[in-house]
């Protein structure tokens, strides 16, 4: 039961309410064409096993690919990149999704993460980000305003700093990586 709760509940999981996913407009959509027309294809595609397995195969490459080429150079963040992309791909994203990843900070190396320029403004984006998408799903859910495509436009917007935001990190550390390797070198 604790595994059917705490992680495959959230291969199954449909929800289009609260949530920060690029994918829950699709959702959305999908559920209303099928609750209008009753035509299995669009639960196929937005719910169904289909729609499920097309929208895993990005996080199952990547899986895939961190576990082979990041893992054997660095196990904490390799873990907390697999987490944050997990958490960023997946259907479903809701606020407690972010202490995910967040609690794997501290296994990354001391190494991994260096607040250079180009993270910060990537945070500062993906805080705009998250503010913008909380006023536009305020504006839906509390007040009822029909503005489900600016929330999904805010979706994207958070989708793009969450990318961003980890790509900085990750060029952050191969530059401190790449500087360690040349000073090391000379002092051999």
């Amino acid at each position: 039961r604790a595994l059917e709760d705490g992680l495959l509940y959230h291969f199954s999981r449909v929800d289009h309410r609260h949530n920060y996913s690029i994918f829950w407009y699709g959702v959305y959509l999908s559920k209303a064409r099928y609750f209008e027309s009753q035509q299995p294809i669009y639960w196929l595609l937005g719910n169904g096993a289909v729609g499920r397995l097309v929208l895993m195969l990005p996080q199952v490459v990547l899986l895939l690919y961190t576990s082979l080429f990041m893992a054997p150079r660095d196990l904490g963040l390799t873990l907390f990149v697999q987490t944050y992309l997990f958490v960023t791909l997946n259907r479903v994203i809701t606020a407690q999704y972010f202490t995910w990843y967040l609690c794997l900070l501290p296994l990354c190396s001391q190494n991994a993460v260096t607040l250079t320029a180009r993270v910060r403004w990537a945070l500062f984006y993906l805080g705009l980000s998250i503010v913008t998408w909380l006023s536009t799903a305020y504006g839906l859910e509390m007040q009822g305003l029909s503005i489900h495509r600016y929330v999904w436009l805010a979706s994207l917007g958070y989708f793009a700093a969450n990318i961003n935001l980890l790509v900085a990190i990750l060029d952050s550390h191969l530059q401190k990586r790449k500087r360690f390797f040349l000073t090391d070198k000379k002092v051999q």
